[in-house]
């Protein structure tokens, strides 16, 4: 497979498959490929899962993984991401509701695939199913249509089983009512913080340094090094040998149309008066109100540029609330939909967005249109050129490593490639003592192999990299006088915070005492804060995302008006107390009582099915070849 796609890398569909090739090796294992492809890997009540099936399980996620990485993805995002326990588990559970199917005798009909067959936005052209589209996909992805159609039956019948499962999931308006309040409800509480920083008193003296290095020497140790050897494969080595035709070009072109639409846009000045989004309903008026008197006297003939300047509160007020020519989909919502349903040379009424109330000028309207294939041919041939070339350097990447497998050392390697072998310097995990395109991604693969193992192929840039380890450099405790500094800093902040803690303990011991936080702050000479009305998913201004913090003060009341116990977060230590609580109005409830019901039942549903998999699972023989995962 890897020989035949090389070998026929003229057509430019077939290279987006290149790029798994790798991944799919090291998925396979250089030993088993041979010896476990078409053996059984697990049994699920006796029905096998084959090494094929899992293959091309295995191949989809990394496929879906590759659009969403792209260049990023490796092997450490794989492992990381589990895939090989995803690609697993989704076969497991295939054969089990497939099972299920035909015990609840579920089929699907000539037509209902048909139709399925139709909506696939892969095989069709200009927006119709394309049957010779359809075969050539197909071809590319080494599929026929038998066995395509098949999976595709296979598909439908789970989502029939999917269905009669979920069908018994409902949400009341009770419930969607209640959980409404429960996300809505809003909070606003007073607060002492004890900041560890602030105790800028705190020296520690050699004795103590020298006490938390002896506790501590495992915290400083140096760095573990590599020393590496490496082939490199880059495009550039290839510029002599590409060409790309005018038939080629055409070719990229119609398959990418949606590449060359220029979607419509717009030429903008705004004004915008600010107000927060969750503002109270007085400042939201007040900024409308100042918004209106200024589009009256626009109206009036004043020139928008110079009210801009004089009152908007904008970033774009220096250049007359300018806004240049934008998109859509590059505005927030109600902008958009405002400035894109009006006219050339209209300004509109006040709008309001999460920002605050604009006022909006448009300047000029541009219509949605296609690139034409004349002017985009220039971009189509650098783009596959640079495809071309990255195919020879991968194509050149790939031959060393079949050497590597046939079991040829590093230096006949490097022979049979007609390519150096560089040295690297010592080297950190982090990448430091490296230079190349990609330091962290370079270190991080070479410090997963051991000495002298040859890696597979690696992409860092637009280069291709084979990579040997011959020296590991393992870490040692440093001296004293090396990592002082870090030591004085570390334990300086460790006093800090062991002060603040205590001060925070004291004077909630005292808040006990108290009714109010106001009351305990008089008496001691401390500074009370107070926070912003937040709900339960708040990050909360001047404090950030604490669930501890948020959790507590969800406690509070007119009962309850300090919290019990202290609070840590990155920031240092807090003493709350109750100040406003706030419940969503009736009418916003009722406004939002749908999109609840339908975010629970989204929720129920997952729960539910995962639950009945579950059960599947548990009732039934599953077994499979731990070394597959390895």
């Amino acid at each position: 497979m890897l020989r035949y796609l090389r070998e026929n890398t003229g057509n430019w569909i077939i290279k987006i498959f290149l790029g798994i090739i790798v991944i799919v090796f090291v998925f396979l294992g250089v030993g088993s490929f041979g010896t476990k492809r078409n053996n059984s890997i697990a049994t699920i009540n006796d029905e096998p899962i084959t090494m094929e099936e899992y293959q091309q399980a295995y191949k989809a996620i990394v496929d879906q993984m590759r659009a969403r990485f792209g260049k990023n993805l490796n092997d450490d995002i794989l492992k990381a991401l589990n895939v090989k326990q995803q690609a697993l588990d989704s076969l497991i559970e295939q054969k089990l509701i497939l099972a299920q199917a035909d015990k609840l005798e579920i089929v699907i009909s000539d037509k209902e695939l048909q139709q399925s067959l139709l909506s696939i936005k892969a095989f069709q052209k200009e927006g119709k199913f394309n049957l010779d589209q359809y075969k050539k996909v197909l071809s590319l992805n080494s599929l026929n249509s038998e066995v395509f159609e098949q999976n595709q039956i296979n598909s439908l019948r789970q989502q029939k089983v999917r269905d009669m499962v979920l069908s018994a999931v409902n949400v009341s308006d009770l419930e969607a009512r209640d959980w409404y309040l429960f996300q809505n409800t809003k909070i606003a509480v007073d607060y002492l913080l004890f900041n560890p920083g602030s105790y800028s008193d705190i020296h520690p003296d050699e004795e103590q340094i020298k006490n938390f290095y002896t506790e501590n020497k495992d915290n400083y140790k140096s760095d573990p090094k590599i020393k590496a050897v490496y082939l490199k494969f880059s495009p550039e080595d290839h510029k002599d040998k590409v060409t790309v035709s005018e038939t080629n070009i055409k070719e990229y072109y119609e398959e990418h149309q949606e590449e060359f639409k220029i979607p419509q846009k717009v030429e903008a000045r705004h004004i915008l008066i600010k107000v927060a989004k969750d503002a109270e309903e007085a400042e939201v008026k007040s900024a409308e109100k100042r918004a209106l008197e200024i589009y009256e006297m626009i109206g009036k003939g004043q020139d928008f540029e110079q009210l801009a300047k004089q009152y908007s509160e904008g970033p774009s007020k220096e250049g007359g609330g300018y806004l240049g020519i934008f998109e859509k989909q590059s505005m927030v919502k109600p902008f958009a939909d405002k400035a894109f349903s009006m006219k050339a040379g209209e300004i509109g009424k006040p709008v309001r967005t999460m920002f605050g109330w604009h006022i909006i000028n448009v300047i000029a309207k541009f219509d949605a249109s296609t690139q034409a294939l004349a002017q985009a041919s220039g971009k189509i041939k650098k783009e596959l050129e640079q495809q071309e070339l990255q195919n020879f350097a991968y194509d050149k990447a790939g031959e060393a490593f079949d050497a590597v497998i046939d079991g040829d050392d590093f230096e006949q390697v490097s022979l049979i490639a007609n390519k150096k072998i560089i040295k690297t310097k010592e080297f950190s995990m982090n990448g430091e003592g490296l230079d190349i395109v990609d330091n962290t991604g370079f270190a991080s693969a070479a410090f997963g192999l051991s000495v002298d193992d040859i890696s597979d192929v690696k992409q860092f840039g637009d280069a291709y990299y084979l990579i040997k380890p011959v020296l590991k450099i393992e870490p040692v405790v440093q001296e004293l006088d090396l990592v002082k500094d870090r030591i004085l800093k570390e334990l300086t902040a460790k006093l800090q915070k062991e002060q603040a803690e205590k001060e925070a303990q004291l004077y909630i011991t005292k808040a006990n005492d108290e009714k109010t936080l106001d009351q305990l702050a008089k008496e001691h000479h401390l500074k009370v804060k107070s926070t912003n009305l937040f709900t339960r998913n708040s990050t909360i201004e001047g404090v950030g995302n604490s669930p501890e913090f948020i959790q507590a003060g969800f406690l509070l009341n007119q009962n309850n008006k300090i919290h019990s116990e202290i609070i840590e977060t990155p920031a240092g230590y807090y003493i709350i107390g109750f100040k406003e609580k706030k419940s969503p109005e009736e009418s916003e409830i009722l406004e939002n009582l749908k999109t609840v019901k339908n975010e629970i039942s989204w929720r129920k549903q997952t729960q539910s099915y995962q639950a009945w998999i579950n059960e599947l699972k548990k009732n039934s023989e599953i077994n499979y070849d731990p070394q597959i995962l390895n």
